[in-house]
């Protein structure tokens, strides 16, 4: 198959619907997010998600959605996340607690580490990279659906961050609540109310009868989707 064609493929509906299952997670819009959650892109929510998407990531282009799935891929949230943790763990009890009390009230960077102190021992060692993949994973959606994006290359990467997912957590509630802390590492200083939004929207995924993330078992098997190992053309000796 020309690199074209494999550009103009469509995605298997089955794989379609376990992405959209591990991004669905990024859809908390209070009233319409379990609706978001069930039904996958028609256009108005196409178009509805594309320019939330941008609005928070500015993804208006090209460029500026391959940069920014660049910045999810490599670092995203949790580098920072993970730089206030390794502080946080090599001090002793007593003195991660004076350094907490000691912060200053109000100021961001003092807020997102409060957080990152409320959740560091509760997390696995991948911590909140699943902020980072499950926003990696609708961006690259809609880069694709966009033409920023070949399709063929975006099924590729979705498939590479479904793998690290998958091995990163341990089921869909580790993998939710993972989530949940880097969202709110994310929007620190946000009211109560976004985050209660976002605590609301993980119980329905997790409870809601038609929830996409209730049709898959945590290790759905991604090998059938893997792209064939490409094979160089070796010359024959009799040639």
């Amino acid at each position: 198959m020309t690199k074209e064609a494999e550009n103009e493929k469509e995605i298997d509906p089955k794989l379609s619907r376990y992405l959209h299952a591990l991004s669905s997670v990024c859809l908390n819009q209070k009233q319409l997010s379990y609706y978001l959650a069930i039904h996958e892109y028609n256009r108005l929510r196409d178009t509805f998600l594309r320019l939330r998407i941008d609005n928070r990531w500015d993804t208006g282009d090209a460029t500026k959605t391959q940069e920014r799935l660049t910045w999810f891929l490599e670092h995203g949230r949790r580098a920072e996340f993970d730089q206030h943790r390794h502080v946080l763990s090599a001090l002793g009890a007593a003195n991660r607690s004076n350094y907490i009390a000691s912060l200053k009230k109000g100021d961001m960077d003092s807020i997102r580490q409060l957080i990152v102190y409320s959740y560091m021992n509760r997390l696995p060692h991948a911590g909140i990279a699943a902020f980072d993949y499950a926003w990696y994973l609708i961006i690259c959606k809609a880069g694709a659906q966009q033409s920023y994006l070949p399709k063929a290359d975006a099924v590729e990467s979705m498939l590479d961050v479904a793998k690290r997912i998958q091995l990163a957590y341990s089921s869909w509630e580790e993998y939710l609540f993972a989530y949940a802390c880097g969202n709110l590492y994310d929007e620190a200083g946000a009211s109560k109310n976004t985050s209660k939004a976002t605590e609301a929207h993980i119980l329905k995924l997790l409870t809601g009868k038609y929830s996409p993330i209730r049709e898959f078992d945590w290790k759905f098997d991604l090998t059938p989707y893997l792209p064939s190992p490409h094979v160089e053309n070796v010359p024959s000796f009799n040639s």
